[in-house]
């Protein structure tokens, strides 16, 4: 069976917390409390984290086409069982409005060639659309192209994120995801402790 390769799993060395438990002398009821308020708080660091990595590396032109590709999803679970965090990161298409770079018409403007798409981000390839053009709905620049025969409708090209990206998101938020939750757990159980 195949995995998707947009699921990467994290493990929490339970075993470690345990140790932290007893070493700072904080009980059962202490440690699912302090579990819960690290889980959370590692969830708000990593879509920080997230945002700011997808932002720096797609030269997004403002930050709403990137907070809605980074969700988060607290997964509650029954009885004694720890809860589960699920980050999902949307790495599908962009549209070439959303993103900073340049749009050009390949040809004259009587017979148009296509268009080309020079993105501001090292991360993303150069792209060639043949059957386009370039035209400004709204605001931006864009590059278009038509569902049929007729003027309308028209559909606007989209850039490839995926590759680019996947890497830099397990390379450089999951390798970090164990420390920032160890901090959190420490820093809250410590503070926990502290009230009694």
């Amino acid at each position: 069976m195949a995995t998707n390769q947009q699921n990467l799993l994290f493990d929490i060395d339970l075993e470690e917390l345990e140790a932290v438990k007893l070493m700072l002398g904080g009980t059962d009821k202490e440690f699912r409390q302090a579990y819960n308020r690290a889980l959370s708080r590692t969830a708000v660091t990593l879509n920080m984290l997230g945002r700011r990595l997808l932002r720096d590396e797609l030269q997004a032109r403002n930050l709403k086409a990137i907070r809605n590709r980074l969700q988060k999803f607290r997964l509650k679970k029954s009885g004694k069982a720890l809860d589960e965090l699920k980050l999902w990161f949307g790495l599908n298409d962009m549209p070439i409005s959303k993103l900073k770079g340049r749009v050009k018409r390949i040809g004259t403007k009587k017979s148009p060639n296509g268009a080309e798409y020079k993105p501001a981000s090292s991360s993303l390839n150069h792209q060639m659309y043949p059957d386009s053009f370039v035209a400004r709905i709204g605001k931006r620049k864009s590059i278009f192209t038509r569902k049929g025969k007729a003027r309308y409708p028209v559909k606007e090209e989209t850039v490839p994120i995926n590759d680019a990206i996947h890497v830099k998101i397990e390379d450089e938020i999951f390798d970090q995801i164990p420390d920032i939750f160890l901090k959190h757990f420490i820093t809250d159980l410590k503070g926990r402790i502290a009230q009694r």
